[in-house]
């Protein structure tokens, strides 16, 4: 199509557009003049789709060829079959989005200092509408002076149809609902994660690497259904200090798999009227333990569990979420006592005008080690300067173990765009 086609067309779109976009609810007074004024777009239309009629009826202008200027040798791609790199450029798009925060901590008998700055850049790439390409970095301050780069996710995902897409790489695990949706800072309604998710003895595991599938579906007229079902080396064993306790089942995706032996698990949730979910995970593998010297021993039992729930309504948002991890005994480990890390909480906000929001929490965490142990009493208030930009303070009542940060109370600041 020619640029007076194109041209005409746009025009054509233009004046259709600006009728849609006009104002839903007018008074009395205008509804005369919104009348006139849509008569006169049909009129324009109707005028210029004549005018791209005739226009095509002319002889020598439809659907000519452009001219070649000279003949080009096909490439091999195109000998091959294959799409060229001009076929591909239309189907392919990438976008950047991210997030990024600065927080400061006070805590009660302890450190005051600004501990907190992150910025997590995620890079999405497509081609067509079945292949999706997701990676996230988390790039943080620490308390050396120095930079961490960490690997947040990286995996490809295609889209067989509505229901299915199959995924492999590094992800944020499925199972529980807190890693894979409310970890970011410009979305966690608090300026911490809640006891037990994340950190020394983490309850919850928060990333895995393998393969899976995940999608959802309809249950009849209003209520609907979505899944996500994997299997990843699943987390490993680390030992205390003296090398004679299990200390922590670490959550995070990690290339290596001591035990060989695969972790099955995923999440399955039910939305059975809007604004209400309902969730509940699973997970069993077999873990071992890897001493020092590299030898791994027997394998033992290992199971996850949780459930989880969200309810909405207007500007009310209520949601909590329990999950444990199961280690077994083994006689003849170096450690062969095992244990049960568990933790919940439960958290209420309301958006009482559109920039303002207080937030409560309620939190606790169970370990085998009672330097692990805590549980938490958090109230806040937010400020929303944009959708996505949120300013919070924050106030945590903290009971653990005597003489341990997890027994301090804190006062907590953060400013958290999410771009």
């Amino acid at each position: 199509m020619d640029k007076n086609h194109r041209s005409l067309r746009a025009s054509a779109i233009a004046l259709a557009l600006s009728a849609g976009l006009a104002p839903t609810a007018w008074s009395a007074d205008d509804v005369g003049a919104l009348r006139e004024q849509v008569d006169a777009l049909r009129q324009e239309v109707q005028a210029l789709k004549a005018a791209l009629d005739e226009q095509r009826r002319q002889p020598g202008t439809a659907d000519r060829p452009a001219p070649q200027t000279q003949a080009t040798a096909p490439s091999s791609a195109n000998q091959a079959g294959l799409p060229s790199d001009t076929d591909m450029q239309p189907r392919a798009a990438a976008h950047l989005a991210g997030y990024g925060a600065v927080g400061y901590a006070s805590a009660k008998g302890g450190d005051s200092s600004f501990n907190m700055v992150q910025l997590a850049p995620i890079f999405h790439f497509a081609y067509g509408d079945r292949l999706f390409f997701e990676t996230e970095l988390n790039i943080t301050s620490n308390d050396a002076g120095g930079t961490n780069v960490d690997l947040e996710y990286a995996n490809l995902n295609y889209f067989l149809n509505d229901h299915v897409a199959l995924f492999a790489g590094k992800f944020l695990t499925p199972v529980g609902y807190f890693f894979q949706n409310l970890h970011p800072a410009w979305i966690n309604k608090f300026a911490s994660r809640p006891p037990g998710f994340g950190g020394e003895g983490s309850a919850a595991p928060e990333s895995d690497i393998g393969v899976g599938a995940r999608g959802g579906f309809a249950l009849g007229d209003t209520a609907r259904a979505n899944y996500a079902v994997y299997v990843g080396n699943g987390p490993r064993l680390a030992l205390n200090a003296a090398g004679d306790e299990i200390e922590a089942i670490e959550g995070e995706a990690a290339t290596s798999n001591p035990s060989r032996h695969k972790l099955l698990a995923g999440r399955f949730a039910v939305l059975p009227i809007p604004g209400l979910e309902l969730g509940v995970s699973l997970g069993a593998s077999r873990l071992a333990v890897q001493r020092d010297d590299g030898t791994v021993e027997a394998r033992r039992s290992y199971q996850v569990a949780g459930a989880d729930f969200a309810f909405r309504r207007k500007a009310l948002e209520l949601r909590g979420e329990y999950i444990q991890q199961r280690v077994g005994d083994l006689a003849s480990s170096v450690a062969p006592e095992g244990g049960t890390w568990k933790a919940g909480y439960v958290q209420a906000a309301y958006r009482i005008t559109p920039q303002w929001e207080p937030v409560v929490r309620f939190g606790d965490f169970r370990s085998p080690h009672p330097d692990q142990r805590k549980r938490q009493w958090a109230a806040g208030v937010n400020y929303y300067v944009a959708p996505s930009a949120v300013a919070k303070l924050g106030f945590e009542s903290n009971r653990g173990e005597a003489g341990t940060p997890n027994d301090s109370d804190r006062v907590l600041v953060q400013f958290a765009y999410g771009f």
